[in-house]
């Protein structure tokens, strides 16, 4: 996560310098006839821009290393996450005001603007739906974000544990606090499929016949237990 905030951050910084370089790169500018480009305050707009990007690049960098250092862990790691879906609201309804064209555009960028926070809100509430394990036959389907479907004929053994390897970034999932689904860099173990839902032991660890990890478990420890001893049963079967 360390990793992902700060290359993150430094995107957005590089992009801030930028705009303000190429104007013309610029979302909506970029598209304007000539006779309505004249009607902007393009040095204004693109400064504007540039101080904005580069604001919420700083803020995720030092908001992720402020909050996990004082212990908020679950704000830390949706760093990202809020200060861009705050910072680029707050962008788009400002930057307005350097636009003199006469349009009625204002109302359609809010009406955007509300259909991107419901999407963003839709994503986060579908990641914490929690995963159901279904058994059918000799495969294991588990439900949800990043589901997947495994046989057992794929599976050369599964433990439980009550340690986690160390996360060192995320390469294609959803992480939001203690809830982890998709495809993380490990230490130790490498890129790892997980489906987290808590911080609480034990861990269910399925190794693929290919030395792949697959690390579950849920919020009440009984499940995730009770996931084991089922799939160890199917395995010895």
């Amino acid at each position: 996560m360390d990793i992902l905030n700060l290359i993150v951050g430094l995107f957005m910084i590089g992009i801030g310098f930028l705009v303000k370089s190429a104007p013309e790169l610029i979302a909506g500018y970029n598209t304007m006839p000539k006779d309505k480009k004249k009607n902007v305050d393009i040095e204004g707009l693109s400064t504007f821009m540039r101080n904005g990007l580069i604001i919420i690049g700083l803020s995720i960098i030092i908001g992720y290393y402020l909050f996990k250092w004082i212990g908020f862990t679950m704000i830390a790691n949706s760093m990202i996450l809020i200060v861009t879906l705050v910072g680029v609201t707050i962008l788009v309804i400002n930057a307005q005001k350097f636009d003199k064209n006469k349009t009625k555009k204002s109302k359609l960028t809010y009406f955007i603007l509300g259909l991107v926070f419901l999407f963003v809100i839709g994503v986060i509430t579908y990641g914490f739906i929690p995963s159901k394990t279904i058994y059918d036959n000799d495969t294991i389907r588990f439900s949800g974000m990043y589901g997947f479907d495994i046989s057992i004929g794929e599976i050369d053994n599964v433990e439980l544990s009550n340690e986690l390897p160390t996360i060192k970034m995320r390469t294609n999932g959803f992480s939001f606090g203690n809830i982890k689904k998709g495809f993380f860099k490990l230490d130790k173990f490498g890129k790892s499929r997980l489906l987290i839902h808590s911080d609480l032991f034990p861990y269910l660890i399925m190794t693929k016949n290919n030395g792949d990890k697959i690390i579950i478990n849920f919020k009440d420890k009984i499940e995730t237990e009770k996931t084991f001893n089922k799939i160890k049963t199917m395995i010895d079967k």
